[in-house]
């Protein structure tokens, strides 16, 4: 027997019949039988679908009524449990009709013993229990797959829900680009110019934190790793992320750049998007007049577990437990500023996805604490720790990030040892076919192109494109992916097909995939919105160079 205890429900108008089931039941040796005798239909029907029972005992004839119907109502009531049908001859009809009913064996009364009855009982109930395994492994997989749809169709929505959010930042960031040109703009509008592209960008990284928390938390951000300098990081991460802000606040900005090794194996961007969170938010808390102290220095035995994950972890990875050490040598970097520092209960928690340490602060700052679970998790993915210090309210905080080192590269010119060659600047006569539908986009990006000295062909879809690809020449193809008639990408590649191409991709989307299709269907260059001028005109100089 598969089971030492088992509860019977016999189910038995005949008082004689329930006399020999019984002691059959006690002649088996294998297992201890609790049995419940029911001579009533009705009622029997009733235990049976609303008790436990490991296994019904069934007799054909219960007075108007007979088991097979029986069988089939307990079945329709939703009852899981294994039944045997009792008849009192062999009559294939009747044993064909419980079978179809629902029940799992049946027996002849006049050769039944407790063998029989034994094997009967064991092979239902194990069959039963086989039966329910499969159920739940289909439930399981249906509810695998329903979550697996779920999340598929919300990460279209937030990359959809991204594009349409990012697109109308690129044609505010072009427009206030060409108003800046203006010679006769008064000094006051520049500095509202100013404001408007500083909150662009910040609406730009919210949409972004959105975006890699999802990534993260499904384990499905990617690292391209090389070898990286992170001295040359943090002078890069100071003088792009806030340069405005650190003059407007007058705030003292001191670099020293200890560390005698200072580079690790790791993501570029990954990496200046952690020195960027940690430098922007020392910046954003730190009043008029403050200092802010960016210090790197090596560390031999350092304390830290190496992850050597190149994906990004679950979401458990945004609260994960203490690893254990390994001793490598390690480059540490601190952020120290003297703003609003951090109250001690929240110093454990500050890292924590979507955590609010302060509602007032929140309120007066803005920001979705996202930035600090970002960071750890992109961090820890490059094997690394990162850790805050601070002794309370308006008392300063320091961020730590330690990161295993990696040798320096050979040569810190080009690849034979000779001095890398400048990118060359793109000649003004430059001809473009911009490919754009979004309307404002496209006329502050031609008018910004104009401006400095590119010959730009205008369409709105990708069969104006095309028809202007077959009346002129054109240099570099700058064209949005979503298109009202097709795809960038189809054009890209019908373009190609027809001869060489020099692309550069527009788009709201900028997950990895995006970048690939882009990169299969021939663009050299995929720049995502909202796009300043600045990035366009690199990318065009890059392609063109």
């Amino acid at each position: 027997m598969i089971q030492s205890h088992v509860k019977v429900l016999l189910i038995e108008d005949d008082e004689d019949d329930m006399v020999l089931v019984s002691g059959l039941l006690r002649e088996i040796q294998t297992a201890r039988f609790e049995l419940v005798w029911e001579s009533d239909y009705e009622r029997g029907l009733a235990r049976l679908s609303s008790e436990p029972f490991d296994i019904c005992v069934l007799d054909y004839r219960l007075g108007a009524h007979n088991g097979v119907e029986l069988v089939g109502e307990a079945t329709k009531r939703g009852c899981r449990v294994p039944i045997i049908l009792l008849t009192s001859q062999d009559d294939l009809d009747v044993d064909l009709a419980a079978m179809n009913a629902g029940a799992a064996d049946f027996l002849n009364k006049g050769k039944i013993n407790a063998a029989v009855l034994e094997r009967a009982i064991r092979y239902s109930i194990q069959q039963r229990k086989v039966q329910e395994q499969q159920i739940k492994l289909l439930m399981e997989q249906a509810a695998r797959a329903q979550a697996e749809a779920a999340n598929r169709a919300k990460d279209q929505f937030l990359a959809v829900l991204s594009h349409e959010l990012r697109t109308p930042l690129t044609a505010v960031l072009m427009s206030v680009s060409a108003m800046e040109q203006e010679q006769d703009i008064p000094a006051r509008s520049r500095e509202l110019f100013s404001i408007i592209k500083r909150n662009v960008d910040l609406e730009a990284r919210l949409i972004d934190d959105l975006l890699d928390i999802t990534r993260i938390t499904r384990g499905k951000l990617e690292l391209r790793k090389e070898v990286v300098d992170l001295h040359q990081q943090i002078r890069e991460a100071v003088n792009t992320c806030c340069g405005s802000e650190i003059e407007q606040k007058q705030i003292i900005v001191s670099i020293h750049t200890d560390a005698q090794r200072h580079h690790v194996f790791g993501d570029p961007a990954r990496l200046q998007q952690v020195l960027w969170n940690l430098i922007k938010n020392a910046v954003k808390f730190t009043p008029e007049l403050g200092r802010i102290d960016i210090r790197t220095s090596n560390q031999e035995g350092s304390g830290f577990a190496v992850q050597g994950k190149e994906k990004a972890p679950s979401a458990a990875a945004l609260n994960p437990e203490p690893r254990a050490a390994n001793r490598s040598p390690s480059i540490v970097i601190e952020v120290t500023d003297t703003g609003i520092g951090i109250e001690p209960e929240a110093l454990p928690k500050i890292f924590n996805a979507f955590e609010q340490a302060d509602r007032k602060i929140t309120r007066e700052f803005g920001g979705l604490g996202l930035g600090l679970a970002i960071c750890r998790a992109l961090v820890e993915m490059h094997g690394g720790t990162i850790r805050a210090r601070s002794t309370g309210r308006n008392q300063g905080a320091t961020f730590v990030v330690e990161l295993p080192l990696a040798p320096a590269p050979l040569h810190k010119n080009g690849a034979n040892g000779q001095p890398a060659a400048p990118a060359r600047t793109p000649d003004r006569g430059v001809s473009i076919l911009l490919v754009e539908d979004h309307t404002d986009t496209a006329r502050a990006m031609t008018t910004l192109l104009h401006r400095r000295g590119y010959d730009v062909r205008r369409a709105s879809n990708m069969a104006e494109a095309l028809k202007e690809a077959s009346d002129t020449k054109f240099d570099v193809l700058v064209s949005d992916i979503g298109l009202p008639d097709g795809s960038g990408l189809e054009l890209m590649r019908q373009l190609l097909a027809k001869g060489p191409v020099k692309g550069i991709a527009l788009s709201g989307f900028g997950m990895e995939e995006d970048v690939n299709r882009s990169r299969q269907a021939g663009f050299s260059e995929h720049l995502t919105n909202p796009i300043d001028f600045k990035q366009l005109e690199a990318a065009i100089a890059r392609v063109t160079g």
